[in-house]
Parts: C-alpha cells; sequence; structure tokens
C-alpha cells in the first residue's frame, strides 16, 4: 500500500498546476518544495491565452486576470533616444477565444494564486523538504524525504514520482537522464525585482539596445511599485564577470540608458541568467516523470519556460488520475511523452529564433535595430495564437476530412450554448476532469449512449442541437445551439460525434460514425469496454 498517489518535487508553476489537477480528481499528492517558504523572484512574467484557458477549467483564470496587466505598449530606446513608442490594443475576446491576450504576471504572484487554489482543494505544500533519494519498482516509488534544516527525514511511499524541480532538477540527475543540448558560457545576464525612480510611463515595457549591442529590458510590475529589471553582461578585459548585485545593474542602466536620473534601490530578488539550451530525450522512466524546466530549459525570449511547465502538468495530470482510477492501463503515461516531447523540442527551437534576432552580431545590428519594431509587433500576434497541437499524436483521431480547418488534436473551441435552464459557455461545460462528449444534431444514435454505459463519471455525453432541433432532441443532456455557431466552428453536421479530452483537446471527430467508432476511440485510450454483442473486437 502506497502512502501517497503521487509525490511532486517542486511547487513552482508545474508542479502546483499537477498538484491542483490532481486534487480536483480525488488523486492524493503530496508537494515537497526545498526552499524554506515562497519565493520571491518575478522569474517568469507572461501567461500565454492557453495557460489562461488551462487556469479557466481549473477555476482560477478571473484571479489571473484581475492580479495581472495586458502589456501592450513597447518603448525602444537606442541608447537615449527613442526610436519608437509602439502599442499593440488587447484582441477582444470572441466567443471561441475568450482569453485571446498574453498576460504579464510575476512568477511568484502565479503561484501564490496557484497555492490558494491547492488549499482549496484540500492540499498543502510542504516547504523546507528535499527530496535526497529514491529508488522504483514496478509497483510505485520508494523516496527519502529530509527536512532542510535536519529535523529528520522521512521514508514515502509513492505509486509514481514527478520531477517538476526545475533546470538541475536532481529526480533527472538521480534517474542518469541525458540534458542534451548547449550553455553558451559567454552570454549571461542579471534580472533584479527593483523599484525604479526617473522612469515614467508605467503602462510600457522598455527596452533599451547600446552602441555595445547589449541591452536593458524594464518592466513594471502589475498592482506593484517594483519593475523587473533584465540586463544583459559582459566580462571586464580580464575575463571576470561583474558581481550580481544592485551596484552592478545600476552601472549596467547608465551605460544603456545614457541618463543618470534613473535610480534602482530595494531590490526584493536578484539572480544571474545564464544561456542554456537543453532537453531530455524521455519524460519517463517507469513510475518515475519529469515536468517543466526537469525537462527542457531555454532563453526567456518567447515566454515559454513556464507556460510549457503548465502545459505539461496539465497533460499529464489526467492521465496519472486515470491510471491510478484503475480505468486506464499505466501505457497511457507513454503518450505523455509522445505529445509533450515534439511541443518542447519546437519550443526551444523557437526561443533560440528569437533569442539570436534580439542579441544579433555586432555587425548586422544597425540594421536590426530598425527592424525590430516590425519584429516585435508580429512575435506580440503570433503569441496570442500559441495553442500547440496533437493532431499527429497517438490519442488523435480526425474521421472529417483533410479540409477541415478545425482537426483532432486541436484545442477545442470554445461557445455559447443554452442548457434547459440557462445560458451558458462550452468551457462551463467543459470544466472539470470528465471527458466531454458532443454529439451534434437532434437523433444521435442510441448505440452511441450504450457505448459509455458505466463510464457516467469519466465522460459526460450531450446532444448538440439547433434551436429549432430542441424539441425533437434525444439523448441525455441537451445543448441548444442557437447562432449554430458550434456548429460552423467545429465543422459539424448531422451525426458528427466530437470527444474532448479531460485537457481540453479535441481527441476524436467524426461526421460519419459508425457504431464502432467510439468504441474503437475509447479502446485507443485504454479504456476497455465490454464486448458488446455481435460486435467484433476494435
Amino acid at each position: 500500500m502506497n502512502d501517497v498517489d503521487v509525490l511532486i518535487a517542486g511547487a513552482g508553476p508545474t508542479g502546483l498546476t499537477l498538484a491542483c489537477d490532481l486534487a480536483r480528481r480525488g488523486i492524493g499528492c503530496r508537494v515537497i518544495e526545498q526552499t524554506p517558504g515562497p519565493t520571491k523572484g518575478s522569474r517568469g512574467f507572461t501567461l500565454k491565452p492557453r495557460s489562461l484557458e488551462i487556469f479557466d477549467d481549473l477555476g482560477i483564470a478571473d484571479r489571473i486576470v484581475a492580479a495581472a496587466d495586458i502589456q501592450s505598449r513597447t518603448r525602444f530606446h537606442l541608447g537615449t533616444p527613442l526610436l519608437f513608442d509602439m502599442r499593440m490594443p488587447p484582441a477582444p475576446p470572441t466567443a471561441s477565444r475568450p482569453y485571446p491576450n498574453s498576460v504579464a504576471l510575476p512568477q511568484w504572484r502565479t503561484e501564490s494564486i496557484l497555492r490558494d487554489r491547492l488549499a482549496e482543494l484540500g492540499g498543502k505544500v510542504e516547504f523546507g523538504r528535499r527530496l535526497t533519494g529514491f529508488t522504483a519498482d514496478g509497483d510505485g516509488v520508494t523516496a527519502t524525504v529530509e527536512n532542510t534544516d535536519g529535523a529528520g527525514t522521512e521514508t514515502v511511499r509513492a505509486g509514481y514520482l514527478v520531477g517538476a524541480d526545475g533546470g538541475r532538477s536532481p529526480v533527472r540527475r538521480t534517474l542518469a537522464l541525458p540534458f542534451s543540448g548547449s550553455t553558451d558560457e559567454d552570454t549571461r545576464a542579471l534580472i533584479a525585482d527593483v523599484r525604479i525612480d526617473g522612469l515614467p510611463d508605467r503602462d510600457a515595457v522598455h527596452l533599451w539596445m547600446a552602441t555595445s549591442g547589449h541591452i536593458l529590458v524594464a518592466r513594471p510590475t502589475p498592482h506593484a511599485e517594483t519593475w523587473q529589471v533584465v540586463a544583459s553582461l559582459q566580462q571586464d578585459p580580464s575575463g571576470q564577470w561583474p558581481q550580481p548585485s544592485l551596484d552592478t545593474l545600476q552601472r549596467a542602466v547608465i551605460e544603456r540608458t545614457g541618463r543618470r536620473d534613473i535610480r534602482l534601490a530595494d531590490p526584493a530578488w536578484l539572480s544571474v541568467w545564464r544561456y542554456n539550451l537543453r532537453m531530455v530525450d524521455t519524460y519517463r522512466a517507469g513510475r518515475v516523470l519529469l515536468a517543466g524546466d526537469a525537462a527542457h530549459v531555454h532563453s526567456p525570449f518567447g515566454a515559454h519556460g513556464m507556460n510549457t511547465g503548465i502545459q505539461d502538468a496539465y497533460n499529464l495530470a489526467w492521465k496519472l488520475a486515470l491510471v491510478l482510477q484503475g480505468i486506464c492501463a499505466d501505457s497511457l503515461l507513454d503518450t505523455y511523452e509522445d505529445e509533450r516531447l515534439p511541443v518542447a523540442r519546437a519550443v526551444l527551437a523557437d526561443s533560440h529564433r528569437r533569442f539570436s534576432a534580439a542579441t544579433p552580431p555586432q555587425a548586422v545590428r544597425p540594421v536590426v535595430r530598425f527592424a525590430i519594431k516590425s519584429f516585435l509587433a508580429r512575435q506580440q500576434r503570433r503569441d496570442r495564437n500559441d495553442h500547440p497541437t496533437y493532431r499527429t499524436g497517438p490519442l488523435t483521431t480526425h474521421l472529417a476530412g483533410r479540409r477541415s480547418s478545425l482537426r483532432a488534436g486541436d484545442v477545442a473551441p470554445d461557445g455559447p450554448v443554452q442548457t434547459v435552464n440557462a445560458a451558458a459557455r462550452l468551457f462551463d461545460i467543459l470544466r472539470g476532469p470528465q471527458f466531454t462528449l458532443l454529439a451534434f444534431g437532434a437523433r444521435p444514435a442510441p448505440e452511441i449512449y450504450r457505448e459509455i454505459s458505466g463510464l457516467e463519471d469519466h465522460l459526460h455525453a450531450y446532444s448538440v442541437v439547433p434551436a429549432l432541433d430542441y424539441g425533437t432532441a434525444a439523448g441525455p443532456t441537451v445543448l441548444i445551439d442557437r447562432t449554430s455557431r458550434l456548429f460552423r466552428v467545429y465543422g459539424a453536421r448531422e451525426g458528427t460525434l466530437v470527444v474532448i479530452r479531460p485537457d481540453g483537446y479535441i481527441g476524436l471527430i467524426a461526421h460519419r460514425p459508425t457504431a464502432s467508432t467510439l468504441r474503437a476511440y475509447l479502446h485507443r485510450m485504454g479504456i476497455q469496454l465490454p464486448q458488446a454483442e455481435g460486435d467484433a473486437a476494435p
């Protein structure tokens, strides 16, 4: 008997997202964190639309949005002169995408909101607790956890161990997994949360590029007096790096801005960043899995780090839950790597491209300076549509033709619906730990509902009907598509089946489902169904 279902090492956004998602599914988990208390640094600063959709499902999107800002203004300086003041108006929410913009929020605040949600779900973070070793077998993991104050050690037996413990992950190192890639020892930056006097325009992100090519970035912290300041570092003539201090940062500000009236004070957090571009080639070793920075690290350009970790956790949580509940076989966990590893590869490549564009060789910097505005605008527009897909993943079945703009493996779009009692959003219907079956049309085939008999706790089925067909609709629950928007967005017709996974991705689209289509898909998920009389095995 295991002491706990899942032991999570690391209480950053990745570990906390995983813990919240597991807790709401009734899965017992413990979260250990070696720091003595919550971290103070801003670190990750941007949450993308897909992460906001995840937080909507976890019930905290409103808190995140209220605490964050949409930073749509950028002031780019070439030393002292202002080259341009760029304003990108926020994209308006739509029925399909209620969170169309990235928002600025320091990582410590995101973590605080996630910890509060975990507490509401009955969980907590055990600070000052460090994983010192573990052994895994076919039934679970035996881990040794010690108090960092030396007060004692504990042996924990867990069904699974998840290393969400950062780029220097002790879990990954214990597994001796290669962390392939590169480290550029000549590229470093100083990052700090400080108070700034003498810099107006708190509604803008400020970027400076000095004649030396070194950069400085200052972005205001939402609803606070501090700024996050990032300054690239340079070695002195003897090859020594400057000491990470407020004085070093102040000198960088004077050098890159040409101004002495901008003064820094009261650093709440200060750290040195080194350029690493690395990732593992496997996310799983038996009962041990990796997520977030423990599996992939890259440059901060593109704001991928925190978001990719959150999305790792969201992909993993529902699969762990179904396996631990005995609904699916352990082999379902292999699909976590199958789906997330290609995303990490793409993220690393995009992060490196953006870093290279922002730090070009000396010879081409004069040209880049005048192209940077269009570059920044293009990247902001691109980030609004940053929804990784699993179209070629092992849990994707697309039976709707090649011309469909929306395909299985894409994130399910939102849309207005009408239940018998009230107006709602499709995201309201999807919220929760279950699969969702949408059977479009007034008369879904009766065998569809026979197929899911006994799975009602894990798969909620709905008939989606136009308003005119409401009176003739069949099925356990009806959603009225009064404007036919869902039919259009999903490319649906009478009889179309759509299965939406617990993580909000479309697993199945079938325009002409047969009696065995749903059974075959559920079998592909590893869900074992009783053999229907007269049916061949899928």
